[in-house]
């Protein structure tokens, strides 16, 4: 049981458990609210400004929370303003009907890719595929 407690004798783990607790606490509370309104994928834009946030805040010796409340809120606000602007609607309609055109394709080369090879379907290169 010792090796399970010993990494708490370490100041940073001790703060990093409880940074831990608490964002698992704080996360689900902000998402629930977040997806009721419709806007799920700003808590996504938020968690990965953090990192560039973090990154900065360090390179510049400045408080990390600075860089993260700063990089955090600016994401949201550039994504507030893009989706004020944007004709998404013209995109999913695109969106749409190219899957409705390339479905059987489509289909044939995410469940079977050597065959869809076999017929002349080009192949993926990203992610290890064949």
């Amino acid at each position: 049981m010792d090796w399970l407690l010993d990494p708490l004798n370490y100041e940073f783990m001790r703060q990093a458990l409880i940074a831990g607790v608490l964002m698992g606490i704080l996360c689900p509370i902000v998402g629930t609210y977040l997806l009721v309104q419709q806007m799920a994928l700003l808590g996504d834009v938020v968690a990965h400004a953090v990192l560039p946030g973090l990154a900065i805040a360090n390179f510049l010796n400045i408080p990390l929370i600075i860089g993260t409340f700063v990089f955090s809120l600016f994401g949201t606000f550039v994504t507030g303003w893009i989706r004020s602007q944007s004709k998404v609607k013209f995109v999913t309609l695109a969106v749409l009907v190219g899957v409705k055109v390339f479905y059987r394709s489509l289909l044939f080369f995410t469940f079977d890719p050597l065959g869809a090879e076999a017929i002349d379907l080009p192949r993926c290169r990203v992610r290890g595929a064949y």
